[in-house]
């Protein structure tokens, strides 16, 4: 099997290693203890089903006595309905692992990526004639006592926030937002299931918030006033599509803190605003048609911004 070039660009610190019917990029801190684990290319040793849920369930695996998250991709589009875990680029899981290194250069905080691979459905007897797709995988630093924001904004709807901490959690994300568009980057899921924080921000530590999902999200140069928009018009869309499930949970105010989060010195929080809610308005039918179609076909709001949360 060709190696794929997307290996040459990796970071530093990274050891690949192949079969024939997959490849596996680990960092070269854990490459040892996956080895001695039966973890390789095409076999996943200890690595078992998560305590963690996402948009499909996560898996673990313990190497040295860390935890590390794996996270499976699913095909997005229409043939997510027929073939949800099968995706024909094998680089995807390269790729993200040297965003998120980059992201992290940055100074934008991310969970460690510390390994992407890439396995083949099927038997290496049956490639030959037919390739059934790839499985992929990319493999994370677990961030303990953590959760995300779906799981925050549904604690808001309980009550269980005080309004100090409510405000700080949501200028901390505006501000998280604000940094990764400074840095001049997109993030192509913006939506509060891939935003986490740690427990005790619920009370009085300061948040320091992590973005997670990595994958399709892209560097921009000259990032545009419209691209700013649209993505945070992506998460403000999550937001309002998790109201719809109860009462609301953020009110004018809430709004207000988290664009003074996103823009501190108010040069463009008013533009911005009018702008994403026209936008909304605008989109608002095709979307509903779309959730529509998830919810008839399965695999709904209850796992991509709804009852799915990330606990860590």
């Amino acid at each position: 099997m060709a190696s794929l070039s997307i290996l040459e660009e990796l970071p530093s610190g990274f050891f690949v290693d192949e079969s024939p019917l997959g490849i596996l990029a680990l960092s070269v801190d854990i490459a040892r203890a996956a080895h001695e684990a039966g973890f390789g290319p095409d076999q996943d040793g200890p690595m078992e089903l998560s305590d963690l849920s996402g948009r499909k369930p996560l898996f673990q695996i313990e190497l040295d006595g860390e935890c590390f998250v794996v996270r499976r991709y699913c095909r997005g589009g229409l043939f997510r309905w027929f073939y949800p875990r099968t995706s024909l680029d094998p680089a995807r899981p390269f790729r993200e692992l040297i965003l998120a290194d980059s992201l992290a250069r940055s100074g934008i905080r991310t969970p460690r990526v510390v390994g992407a691979r890439a396995v083949r459905w099927g038997s290496a007897a049956a490639i030959g004639a037919f390739n059934p797709g790839w499985r992929l995988e990319l493999i994370s630093r677990r961030i303990s006592n953590a959760l995300d924001f779906g799981e925050v904004l549904e604690r808001m709807r309980e009550g269980k926030v005080g309004a100090a901490a409510r405000a700080r959690l949501l200028r901390s994300a505006g501000a998280m937002i604000r940094q990764m568009h400074s840095a001049q980057f997109l993030h192509s899921d913006l939506t509060p299931r891939n935003l986490l924080v740690r427990r005790e921000a619920l009370e009085n530590a300061n948040p320091e918030p992590w973005v997670l999902d990595l994958d399709s999200s892209v560097f921009v140069e000259n990032l545009s006033d419209s691209e700013r928009q649209n993505n945070l018009r992506r998460l403000f869309r999550a937001v309002q599509r998790r109201e719809k499930r109860g009462k609301r949970f953020l009110s004018r105010a809430d709004y207000a803190q988290f664009m003074r989060g996103y823009d501190p010195d108010r040069r463009c929080w008013k533009s911005y605003w009018r702008a994403i809610q026209t936008k909304h308005q605008r989109g608002t039918p095709l979307h509903l048609f779309g959730w529509f179609l998830e919810r008839l076909f399965g695999g709904g709001a209850e796992t991509r911004d709804g009852q799915a949360v990330v606990r860590q």
